[in-house]
């Protein structure tokens, strides 16, 4: 297990399989009973967080993201004091970069470089993370019904996060083309109501009353896990 700050009130964690394992944890577990996995996040937080900045914090929040070798565990303070403190945005800032350092690793000695290229319109758009003309949300009854749906998606051009409120399952989806006007998300979004229905719920309210299970790209992370 590995862990560093990324600012004075985040600590990133790199929990691999074999640590997984070792607690009796997978990334099913994840979408499973959350005082389990509530437990399981303050045990890493107790190991990491020796000098007690953050245990003796009243409202620490985790956000947790799968890779391939086992999951991303950010962990955030609320410092009241501090009235730049955005830790949502600072994480799905750091995420970002990570994913365009990934891509643009992938795409060297390829012709086409699209990919690369459409990234820096994703990161102009992270300090603004839940502008509502941007984002549409799908509502899935069963995460089966999602698990199709994350199959077939095309998700290069679009930021998801999934939230659970409710006993159901909250894609919520942010497009970086017009969502009225363009052809290409009207079609991404008529697939989606097949698997899903459409709602006025807005990730605002999911981030506050729901429970955050993916961030930036949990239609990758669910087909690279349930494909």
């Amino acid at each position: 297990m590995e862990m560093e700050h990324i600012n004075k009130n985040t600590i990133r964690v790199l929990i691999n399989n074999d640590d997984l394992s070792a607690r009796g944890i997978t990334i099913l577990d994840l979408l499973g009973d959350h005082q389990q996995i509530e437990d399981f996040f303050y045990s890493i937080l107790r190991e990491v967080d020796t000098d007690h900045q953050f245990q003796d914090n009243d409202t620490v929040t985790f956000q947790v993201m799968p890779t391939e070798k086992g999951l991303e565990l950010f962990i955030s303070k609320n410092d009241p004091n501090d009235p730049n403190n955005d830790n949502s945005a600072q994480i799905a800032q750091y995420i970002k970069n990570n994913l365009a350092r990934s891509a643009a690793t992938q795409q060297e000695g390829r012709p086409n470089n699209d990919a690369v290229q459409s990234m820096p319109s994703q990161q102009a758009n992270a300090g603004e993370p839940h502008q509502a003309n941007s984002w549409r949300v799908v509502a899935f009854d069963s995460f089966e019904d999602l698990v199709d749906f994350a199959r077939i998606a095309e998700d290069e051009d679009v930021v998801s996060e999934l939230y659970k409120y409710a006993g159901k399952y909250y894609l919520a989806l942010q497009y970086f083309q017009p969502v009225e006007n363009d052809g290409l998300v009207k079609d991404s979004l008529a697939l989606a109501y097949e698997y899903g229905n459409p709602t006025a719920t807005t990730p605002v309210y999911l981030s506050e009353h729901g429970k955050k299970l993916m961030a930036v790209s949990a239609l990758h992370t669910i087909r690279h896990y349930f494909n």
